[in-house]
């Protein structure tokens, strides 16, 4: 009996500690106040200061993949904010490259924001960079689509990069039709720490353009 009681403390102890591994509520708390900075960021010095406690939570969670694929983005939106570092992107690279040896990453989202910062790198210096980088940004957001058609930031996004491009090297693809299906896509989001959500404000601010 004795025996068995043992035997029932370690399975009840064991459930609880799987049930804490996975829910993590320190982590999640953590990643909710570093994302709720990121979203808010109105300068370059407000994105550094989320970035940091981002790489903080990374340090101290390093099987989550999410803090240093927002540590990504913070550095690539650093650029489209203004801040024309090519060091910024060096870091983002790092971190895009980090990825893609995490088992649970999500292809889609990696590949989305790998195209992304591509789109930086030809932002900083088109004359050079534009030629170089074409076929990473479209090559990027093909994957992400064939790995998840409803991934609403690949859609809007390589229609925005497909629209700047000249008129023969586009698909044909309806740009506000995009546009009206990735804001379709972001309604049946939820914001969470457990996914990428980025991008819907710069999406409204490309809608504008099809009123």
């Amino acid at each position: 009996m004795r025996t068995f009681k043992l035997y029932l403390c370690i399975a009840l102890f064991t459930f609880t500690m799987g049930l804490s591994a996975q829910s993590n509520p320190v982590y999640e708390q953590a990643m909710e106040k570093a994302l709720a900075k990121v979203d808010s960021a109105s300068s370059v010095k407000d994105l550094a200061a989320a970035r940091n406690q981002l790489e903080r939570i990374s340090l101290m969670y390093a099987d989550e993949w999410l803090p240093p694929y927002y540590m990504a983005y913070a550095d690539i939106l650093s650029v489209y904010m203004g801040q024309k570092s090519e060091k910024a992107l060096e870091n983002a690279k790092t971190n895009l490259d980090k990825l893609s040896s995490y088992a649970k990453v999500d292809k889609s989202e990696l590949n989305t924001l790998l195209g992304y910062y591509y789109m930086a790198l030809i932002m900083l210096n088109p004359a050079t960079n534009g030629q170089k980088y074409f076929n990473n940004v479209n090559s990027s957001f093909s994957k992400a689509l064939e790995q998840n058609p409803n991934n609403p930031r690949a859609v809007y996004l390589s229609a925005f990069f497909e629209q700047n491009l000249p008129e023969g090297l586009r698909s044909g693809k309806d740009f506000c039709a995009e546009m009206s299906k990735a804001k379709e896509l972001y309604a049946k989001e939820q914001k969470s720490v457990d996914k990428p959500y980025w991008g819907e404000y710069f999406l409204n601010t490309l809608l504008e353009k099809c009123k």
